[in-house]
C-alpha cells in the first residue's frame, strides 16, 4: 500500500495562494512554491511511515531541490514516491532559475517540517517564534524575491523582510489555533508549554481534550491573541512595498493586504468564539470579500 502522502491532494486553505492580483508568471511561481511545500507538509503528517522514513523522504526532497545528487534521483526513478518528488522539485527549481532564488531559502521549510517528523514540545513563545522562522517565514520572502526585493536598497529589504517575518509567524501562528484540536489529535502541540494548565504538564497535551470549556478557550485564545498582535506588528508592509520601486508594486501590496484581512477575519471569528475550534475548523466568510478587497486598497495608502 502506498503512502497516504501521495494521495493528499486536496486542502482547505483560509489564506489566499497566488490570488489574481499577482502578475501570472508570478501566480504560476507561487502555486508552485506552495506544491513543493504542501508535498513536504504531507511527507511530515504522513502516518503510514516511520519518523526515519519522513526525515529521509525529505532529505531526498532537499537533494532533487539542490540538484547535488541527480544520479540519486534518477536511479529512483520508478518509486512513486520519488517520482512526486522530483516532478515537484523540478517545476519549483525552474522558477527559482528564473528568478534566481536561492534554492536555500526554500529548503528552509525542509528544516520545519523535519521537527514535526521528529516532534517536541516547544517551553517558550521563543522557541516557537524560531520553529515560524523555517516553517513560515522562508513563504513571505519567496514572494518578496519574485518581486525583486534584491533591486532595493539594503535598509528598505531589512525593513521589509521584517515586516513580512512578522505577518508570516502571524498565520503560522493562528493556524496553529485553528488547528488546535486536528494537531493534538495527530500527537502534536504548537502551544508552548509555559502556558500549559496543570493537567497538560501532568499528562501531556493530550489532557487538553478532556479539560473544561473555559480552560479550552484559554488555550486557544493564547494562541490566536499572539498571532494577532504579529499581524498588527507586520500591517504596515503594504504600504512600505507600494513605496518601493520594486516591479508591480502595487499589485503585491495589494496582495498581502489581502492576506492580512484574511488573516484578521479568521482572529475575530476564533475570539468571538473560540469553542467552536474544537469542533469544526473556522473558514473564511467568503460574502466577505468584496469587504476584505475594499480595505485591502485603503491600506496600501
Amino acid at each position: 500500500m502506498q503512502p497516504n502522502f501521495l494521495n493528499a491532494s486536496n486542502h482547505y486553505e483560509n489564506f489566499p495562494v497566488a490570488s489574481w492580483f499577482l502578475p501570472k508568471k508570478t501566480r504560476d511561481a507561487t502555486l508552485s512554491f506552495y506544491k513543493f511545500a504542501r508535498l513536504a507538509d504531507d511527507i511530515a503528517d504522513c502516518a503510514d511511515i516511520s519518523a526515519l522514513q519522513k526525515i529521509e523522504l525529505l532529505e531526498l526532497t532537499q537533494i532533487c531541490l539542490l540538484n547535488k545528487s541527480q544520479e540519486t534521483c534518477k536511479e529512483a526513478s520508478e518509486d512513486k514516491q520519488v517520482e512526486i518528488i522530483k516532478n515537484t522539485t523540478n517545476k519549483l527549481s525552474f522558477f527559482l532559475n528564473e528568478h534566481s532564488i536561492d534554492p536555500k531559502l526554500v529548503c528552509n521549510l525542509l528544516v520545519a517540517f523535519k521537527m514535526d517528523a521528529t516532534f517536541k514540545n516547544f517551553p517558550d513563545w521563543q522557541s516557537l517564534f524560531n520553529y515560524c522562522k523555517y516553517s513560515a517565514n522562508p513563504v513571505g520572502r519567496f514572494l518578496l524575491h519574485l518581486m525583486g526585493v534584491k533591486s532595493l536598497s539594503s535598509t528598505e529589504r531589512e525593513a521589509i523582510f521584517q515586516l513580512s517575518d512578522s505577518i508570516c509567524t502571524a498565520l503560522q501562528i493562528i493556524n496553529f489555533a485553528q488547528d488546535f484540536k486536528e494537531d493534538i489529535l495527530n500527537s502534536r502541540c504548537y502551544l508552548p508549554m509555559n502556558f500549559w494548565p496543570v493537567e497538560m504538564k501532568n499528562n501531556g497535551f493530550e489532557a487538553s481534550l478532556k479539560l473544561n470549556n473555559k480552560k479550552k478557550n484559554e488555550l486557544i485564545l493564547k494562541l490566536v491573541g499572539e498571532g494577532e498582535k504579529k499581524l498588527i506588528a507586520g500591517k504596515n508592509l503594504p504600504k512600505l512595498i507600494r513605496q518601493t520601486s520594486a516591479n508591480h508594486r502595487i499589485r503585491f501590496a495589494l496582495e498581502i493586504a489581502l492576506i492580512i484581512e484574511c488573516g484578521m477575519d479568521i482572529v475575530e471569528q476564533i475570539k468571538a468564539s473560540p469553542e467552536t475550534v474544537w469542533s469544526t475548523k473556522p473558514k473564511l466568510r467568503l460574502k466577505r470579500t468584496p469587504f476584505f478587497i475594499y480595505n485591502s486598497i485603503l491600506n496600501i495608502f
